[in-house]
């Protein structure tokens, strides 16, 4: 008896994690590139990040309610590190997104165990 309830205690196949395939697009196009957050409203689970490429983001996350953050730093340009005439030049890097997708995330998305597919449609303005 005490194999068999093993057997069935190992064979629940019920996922644990939501796995999001998502898409982020930027005024209608799809954002180039850029890093997703999945930051629990309860501070119970874990945060997960996520690459965005091409608009697109595979993520695995624990259930439930997620305050997203998504950044999107963009190189503007070159600077030097230090002030010597044989400094290394550093890249001027700025963040294309509004705070209210970040910082100020006004964002969330609830995650259910099992596949989702999320899509956050965002405004520069």
């Amino acid at each position: 008896m005490c194999i068999a309830l093993a057997l069935l205690a190992g064979c629940n196949s019920q996922p644990t994690q939501g796995t999001l395939e998502g898409k982020v697009t930027l005024d209608g196009a799809p954002l180039k590139s850029g890093l997703i957050r999945f930051v629990p409203t309860d501070g119970q689970t874990p945060t997960a990040d996520a690459t965005i490429t091409d608009g697109t983001f595979r993520a695995t996350v624990p259930p439930g309610e997620k305050r997203v953050e998504i950044n999107a730093p963009q190189v503007t340009g070159q600077r030097k590190a230090y002030d010597t005439p044989d400094s290394p030049t550093v890249d001027v890097v700025h963040e294309l997104l509004p705070t209210k997708y970040n910082v100020n995330s006004e964002l969330v998305f609830t995650v259910q165990a099992g596949s989702q597919t999320p899509e956050f449609a965002l405004q520069s303005k």
